[in-house]
Parts: structure tokens; C-alpha cells; sequence
């Protein structure tokens, strides 16, 4: 895969390739059960949960990615680059916005541009006074801690949903 492959030409990638296919009533997405869902439900379960506890959405994200991250690892034998490029490529394709990323030490700087699910949150809930995307924000901390071998926390320190121009997040050591 090359570094300027489009989500577009990913996904058909993806399909000529079966690495999505609906197989036994289950959508799979690179051997993962996977679904497809509007992104109004998604947020509205998120933005309930950060109401009830932002930690426990941070702690979702985390969960959430811990294997996968593996799997995609193992596809690229630790290859740093070429694992964050196909991540890159299947947020983007899932349709949970475009992701670039910014290394500075032991900083990662991660934008999320469009973002939406803080498009969706904004929509749904109204503006927000502070960051929100804390599902987001505990997924890129487990994946960076899974890629680097190091353990890492991720905050978000511009967000869509409460006015900024996209969502940043830094991830540190």
C-alpha cells in the first residue's frame, strides 16, 4: 500500500481483496466482526456514557482497540509507519473521520479532521463547554501504548464539538 492511497481506493481495496465481507449473517471487516451503524447511535450511547463518566468512555476507546492494534501489527512485522498508515486508512473508511499524525519525542500529536463523531455530538447534544471525544481519546492512548511498547495517555485539547476547527490530541509517555 502506498503512502497516497485515498480511503476511496482503500475500501475498494478492501472489497476486491475480501477484506470486508459479509459471511454466516456477520459483517467482517479484516477477520473482525464489525458493524455498520449510524453514527447518531454511536455518539448518543458515547455522549450518555461521558455524562455518567468521561473515564468510563476513555476507558471504552481503550478496550475497544487493544487487539485489533495487534492484529495490524503483526501485518506489518512492527512496522511503525506502515501499521499507522493502514489505521489511518481504516478509521478513515469506517467513516470515523481523517487522521493525521505528528511525532515530537515522546509526544504524539494526533488531529481528527473532519471528526464525526464530535460533528455528530454537536448535533445531538448542543455545544460543549470542554473536549468530549474521551472514546477517541482512550483509543489512540491504546493503540500508541500497543505500537510503541511504551504506555501512553492521550487528552484532547481541541475539539469540534465545542467550537474548535478540528480535534487534536496529545499522547504522551
Amino acid at each position: 500500500m502506498s503512502s497516497d492511497i485515498t480511503p476511496n481506493n482503500f475500501l475498494n481495496e478492501m472489497l476486491l481483496t475480501k477484506n470486508v465481507r459479509f459471511e454466516n449473517n456477520r459483517l467482517l471487516l479484516m477477520n473482525r466482526p464489525g458493524v455498520l451503524i449510524n453514527m447518531s447511535i454511536l455518539v448518543s450511547l458515547i455522549g450518555k456514557l461521558i455524562k455518567y463518566d468521561e473515564n468510563e468512555a476513555y476507558n471504552a476507546g481503550s478496550i475497544s482497540i487493544g487487539g485489533i492494534i495487534s492484529d495490524y501489527k503483526n501485518r506489518f512485522n512492527n512496522d511503525i509507519n506502515k501499521t499507522l498508515e493502514l489505521i489511518s486508512n481504516v478509521v478513515a473508511t469506517s467513516g470515523l473521520g481523517k487522521f493525521v499524525f505528528s511525532f515530537d519525542k515522546d509526544k504524539i500529536i494526533t488531529t481528527i479532521n473532519p471528526s464525526p463523531m464530535a460533528e455528530a455530538y454537536l448535533e445531538i447534544f448542543g455545544k460543549s463547554e470542554k473536549p468530549v471525544c474521551f472514546f477517541s481519546a482512550g483509543s489512540l492512548s491504546a493503540m500508541f501504548t500497543s505500537l510503541m511498547d511504551k504506555k501512553y495517555s492521550t487528552k484532547e485539547i481541541y475539539c469540534k464539538a465545542k467550537g474548535d476547527a478540528e480535534c487534536k490530541f496529545i499522547s504522551e509517555v
